[in-house]
């Protein structure tokens, strides 16, 4: 009979906690996926029109169409990869890969792998200073006074962002790094939106 009880326990406590595990990351899961649907949202309601109406050098929007088709090959192929999901990692790994080829860009994520969101393995330094690199020379190509217009927008992105994020108590920008290099980031992630 105590036996029996301890395996009865054993149960609730292993079986049960588990399955509350369980639970706690599908709901964390709808969670996120609501968070991009209403992010994308938003996104569409207040800045697509900004975005469409500015006006690039064709040298800039050439950049912003390589970067593209590099940044859509990165996602593309992770997601190949994370064909079977087998485990929660990998749950989280495809909501956040589809979310974003589908809704808003997040270069930093996708090509410094941010944490490990598309493999366990580490990016190497000469690729992060090849992306750096990159990212600077579309930078450089933007006219001050629309760059100056562009951090005006990614500053109220970002403040929508937060105020989504805030009753899911999500993390934003988990890495540490300057200023000035998280507002190229930025920059970026708006310019590659819809990029056309």
């Amino acid at each position: 009979m105590k036996l029996l009880k301890s395996l009865l326990l054993c149960f609730l406590f292993f079986g049960l906690g588990n399955f509350k595990a369980q639970n706690l990351l599908l709901n964390d899961s709808d969670r996120r996926i609501n968070f991009y649907q209403q992010q994308k949202y938003k996104l569409k309601a207040n800045y697509l029109n900004k975005r469409k109406s500015l006006n690039l050098s064709y040298e800039l929007k050439q950049n912003l169409k390589k970067l593209s088709i590099n940044y859509f090959a990165k996602i593309n192929n992770e997601l190949k990869i994370i064909n079977k999901i087998s485990n929660d990692d990998e749950l989280y790994k495809a909501i956040t890969l589809k979310s974003l080829g589908e809704s808003y860009p997040d270069i930093n994520a996708v090509f410094f792998n941010r944490g490990n969101l598309l493999s366990d393995e580490k990016i190497t330094d000469e690729e992060k200073q090849k992306y750096n690199q990159l990212f600077l020379e579309i930078t450089k190509q933007i006219p001050n006074e629309t760059y100056i217009e562009l951090s005006k927008i990614t500053d109220e992105i970002n403040r929508d962002k937060f105020a989504l994020t805030v009753p899911y108590r999500f993390e934003i920008f988990q890495d540490l790094f300057d200023e000035n290099q998280r507002k190229r980031i930025d920059i970026i992630n708006f310019l590659l939106w819809n990029v056309e």
